[in-house]
């Protein structure tokens, strides 16, 4: 924001969050994307995820989003404690007999579990009123990352919002695991992560950066962004293109036909200042 306030751009162009994305939209600061499109693999919208071109902007046409991840983890339990088959949706987490037994990261916008966030307050069956008895009435306590990782795994709580270590505990042997919310009456949130993309006005190179956009949004350019990550050794991502391969996804990063999901990525569902003031309602300003 400040090199383009200052006419100094420096960067062609942005990959990241929407979050930022957005904010660089709305500071003026990209251009449209759809004239860089050029390649007619790239211009067919048959080829990715559900039949359109997915634009988080609301003009459709500033920040394009690449990744589609279903939001399957951020709720895990205590297998000593808790049998997953009593939950069939999340309105079971608001069961009384699970009151003082929740533990979560404090629900922040902008932190891990901001796509669960924005499906509970979106989502037609959940909404504020099931955000306030899960966030509000159910006695719920809230810790740092590692100390509530600590504790679910210790027995200390039976659920836990916003885990990131279970994996680890499991292959540890500890007493943790995933709940399946996928398979849940409301289906999962889909979001981008880091996966959307945005051209800088008055990049220094708009040639080269047309050239880029078009091989990273081809076929070719997307099978590489997904193998990219498992190179590394982490999860690799889940191209929005439909027409790569998609055998080296990890189960819990795959879309699976017939289940149900809300796509947080719609312009529609990228508005955080609602949910924003419900916390605040929630919790107090503090």
């Amino acid at each position: 924001m400040a090199e383009a306030r200052a006419g100094n751009v420096v960067a062609d162009l942005f990959s990241g969050g929407f979050g930022t994305a957005l904010t660089l939209h709305r500071g003026k600061v990209l251009e449209s994307l759809k004239p860089a499109f050029i390649l007619p693999e790239v211009l067919d919208e048959s080829k990715w995820y559900g039949g359109r071109h997915a634009f988080t902007d609301p003009e459709h046409q500033f920040v394009f989003v690449y990744i589609v991840l279903p939001g399957l983890r951020g709720l895990s339990y205590n297998r000593n404690l808790v049998d997953p088959q009593e939950f069939r949706s999340y309105r079971d987490l608001v069961n009384p007999k699970w009151k003082g037994r929740i533990v979560s990261q404090r629900p922040a916008l902008g932190g891990g579990i901001t796509a669960h966030l924005q499906f509970y307050y979106h989502h037609p069956e959940l909404g504020p009123d099931f955000m306030r008895r899960f966030f509000g009435a159910m006695d719920m306590t809230f810790g740092d990352q590692r100390t509530i990782d600590d504790w679910l795994a210790a027995g200390k709580f039976a659920i836990c919002v916003g885990c990131r270590e279970i994996d680890k505990a499991k292959s540890q042997g500890l007493p943790v695991d995933h709940f399946e919310m996928g398979e849940w009456k409301e289906g999962a949130p889909l979001s981008t992560g880091g996966g959307s993309l945005g051209l800088i006005r008055g990049a220094r190179h708009p040639n080269a950066a047309r050239v880029f956009i078009n091989w990273f949004l081809s076929r070719r350019g997307q099978t590489v962004l997904q193998m990219s990550n498992d190179l590394l050794g982490a999860q690799p991502p889940y191209s929005r293109r439909i027409d790569i391969p998609k055998e080296m996804l990890a189960p819990e990063t795959r879309l699976v036909p017939g289940r149900r999901y809300l796509d947080l990525t719609l312009p529609e569902f990228t508005d955080l200042a609602p949910i924003d003031r419900l916390l605040k309602e929630i919790f107090g300003t503090r």
